[in-house]
This record gives structure tokens, sequence and C-alpha cells, in this order.
């Protein structure tokens, strides 16, 4: 299988603001804003990676199996990785001797946390607490919800490492920069922001840019200098032809085996018939055809980072991953809430920036609809192509 570059970065490799926040002070509170490609879990890893070395007791806590998965991989051997829901299931009934609550739920699914239920049991635990606590790495922390971190601190945790951006928020359930520093009794001026983005090419930021929601409290990155690439490109094709989507993605990973191609589905059932094409279609290639893999919430992942292939995901699984190019399908399959439609624009800047290199997305012939309307319409920024 072909390998790819997958590897944290040296600290001699860090840029100012950056090092500005790796050397932050290992105790207290802490959090580091900044958009996609500024580095925010490359630094939490390297704080991983400090109190490793350092062998102190600390956690590492992602959104979900898929960036676990990642983290891990970047890392090397050792990190201390979980699921910030896994990991407070167990920890919090292992401190209170008390489950956690949850809230009733039709059917087997899964159950959500009862947060009120939870404050009650803190409230009712000793004044002299349980002795001391591990260090906490969160990434992503604007996913997890403000009631988490309050309970947090009611458990008696006081040492956080959290990177956050208030602009990639794709959960029902997540919290605010000024949550998470009221929660965590942060001041404003100490929380660092990031501007510079080392990950996405020139053509890749400036999509990304136009889905940004204009929110303040997370700015977006500075664009990189302008370089020549391929400007991202939108593909219509009728509907029942996507065998020759699946051919155009292959003969795309053909190009260069070592790269690994994101392909990101607005829902299971687009997953799920993305997959089956890949992975049926037939074509012929130069080289061996790629490693075709995927991933549903919830499942443990298996994802090979480090070497070449196509992973088709869900949208909301791709948080905090990095792929060379990413492929947007079916985007006419998004939703767009008319009262809200920063909801699907959030959602898009998140899909995009984990580009480094390429995007590309695909769209059903007469299908765009309400996404239409959030789409750029200068060719600079997106072309469209009116067949494959």
């Amino acid at each position: 299988m072909a390998k790819r570059k997958f590897e944290l970065p040296g600290i001699q490799d860090l840029g100012k603001d950056q090092e500005a926040a790796r050397a932050l002070p290992k105790e207290g509170q802490h959090l580091i804003i900044g958009g996609p490609g500024t580095g925010k879990s490359v630094l939490a890893l390297i704080r991983a990676r400090r109190h490793q070395r350092e062998r102190h007791d600390y956690r590492f806590l992602v959104f979900n199996h898929l960036l676990d998965r990642a983290s891990g991989q970047l890392f090397g051997d050792g990190l201390e990785s979980r699921t910030w829901i896994g990991w407070f299931l167990k920890g919090f009934e292992k401190q209170t001797g008390r489950p956690v609550p949850r809230l009733a739920s039709e059917g087997k699914g899964f159950r959500e946390i009862d947060w009120h239920g939870v404050e009650e049991i803190i409230q009712e635990l000793p004044e002299e607490g349980s002795g001391p606590h591990p260090f906490l790495v969160i990434d992503e922390g604007q996913d997890m919800p403000p009631a988490f971190y309050t309970a947090l601190a009611g458990l008696g945790f006081d040492r956080f490492f959290v990177v956050a951006d208030q602009n990639q928020q794709i959960t029902e359930a997540n919290s605010s920069r000024k949550e998470i520093e009221d929660c965590l009794a942060i001041d404003p001026d100490d929380v660092i922001e990031l501007r510079q983005n080392y990950r996405n090419h020139y053509r890749v930021a400036r999509l990304a840019r136009e889905f940004h929601t204009r929110d303040p409290a997370s700015p977006p990155p500075d664009l990189p200098a302008p370089a020549p690439g391929v400007v991202p490109l939108l593909y219509y094709y009728d509907e029942g032809r996507i065998e020759v989507v699946a051919r155009g993605i292959l003969r795309l990973a053909d190009r260069d085996p070592c790269q690994l191609i994101g392909v990101l589905a607005p829902n299971n059932r687009v997953r799920e018939r993305y997959l089956e094409a890949l992975r049926s279609a037939e074509v012929r290639l130069d080289n061996p055809r790629p490693a075709i893999a995927t991933y549903h919430m919830g499942e443990r992942s298996e994802v090979s980072f480090d070497e070449g292939g196509i992973l088709v995901i869900n949208a909301q699984a791709c948080k905090g991953l990095e792929f060379d190019t990413v492929v947007l399908a079916d985007i006419d399959e998004h939703l767009v809430r008319r009262n809200d439609p920063d909801v699907t624009r959030r959602l898009f800047y998140v899909m995009v920036a984990r580009a480094r290199e390429r995007v590309f997305l695909f769209m059903k012939r007469g299908c765009g609809g309400e996404i239409d309307k959030l789409l750029p319409t200068d060719p600079e920024v997106l072309r469209r192509k009116e067949d494959l």
C-alpha cells in the first residue's frame, strides 16, 4: 500500500502564534481558538506528547472514534486518547459511584445525557473532592456541550488545554467560545487566536472562506499566498449515472496512489451508494485498485491515515480530519434550514477545509434547490461543469 506523509511537525517547525500556545504553562485553564488548518489539533497532540514525556496523568479527548483513530496514528504509540462521551460516562461513575443519568428515548437508540441530573449528583458530593485529576487536552472543544465543561469543573478538574473553533460547530449540542470561557473561568484576554493557515492550498482556502459565517468570535484563517492550482470544481451528473462519478473518483486516485481522498456524504444512504459504486465500478487503472474504506458513526475505525486510498464517510464524521483531496458527494441532499442557513454553511466550511490540495463537488442535475443559494458564483472560486 502506498504510504503518505502523516506525522507531527517538530517544535522547530511551529509558527510564532503556535509557539505561544505550545509554551503555555502546564497548570491552569487554556483556550486556543483558530480556524481550519491553523494547527489546533497539532498543538493539542504536542501538548499530549509533553504530558507523556513528563509522565503526567492526562487524557486526550476527541469528538468521535474516527478522530480518535487519526489522532493516535499521527501521535504514534502511547496516546491516552478517548472519545469525550465514552470517557465521561466511565469516569463519572468511577468518581461518584453512580451511573450518568440518561434521558428517556424511544427504541434502543442512544440515550442523551441528563445534564440536570448530573449536576444534582455533583452537588451531593462531599466537598473534600476525590484527589488529583488528570490533565485534560480537548480537541474540537466546540463540539462538547457547555454542561460537560460545567460538570468537569464541579468534579474538581482544573487543568484544561482546549482547542476550538466556534465556526466549525456541526453538532446539535455545542459550545460557543464565550461558553467555554465562562465554564472554565478563562479570561478572554488570555485566549490565544491562531490566524495562519498551514494546511490548505490557496484555492481550497478561498472556497472555504466563502462559507465562513463571519462570526467574529472565531475569525477565519488568513488566506495563504496565491498559487497556481486546480480551482474547485462542481460537476453535475444525471441521476442514475453514479457509476460515471465512481470511475472519475477512481481515476483521480490512480493519478497518485499516495494521496488519501475523502468522500464526504450528506447522509447514510448517499454514503452507501457511493461506497457500492466505488467498489463495483469497472475501470482501467495504471496502478492497483485503491483501498476503499468507510466509517459509520459509533463504529470502531480501522482506517489507516498514513496510506493512500479512498475513505467514504458521512459529513458529520469528518471533524478534525485531513485529506489530500476532498470529494463532496451529492451536495443537493444536504438540508438547508430556511430560518438558519448558517448551520449548513458551517458544515460546508468544515468539509471543504479538510482538503489540503483539491476539492471536487458533485450534484445531481436539476436538484440544486436551496444549496445553490449557498454556493459562490465567482468562477475563480468555484467552477461548474455540466459533464464528467
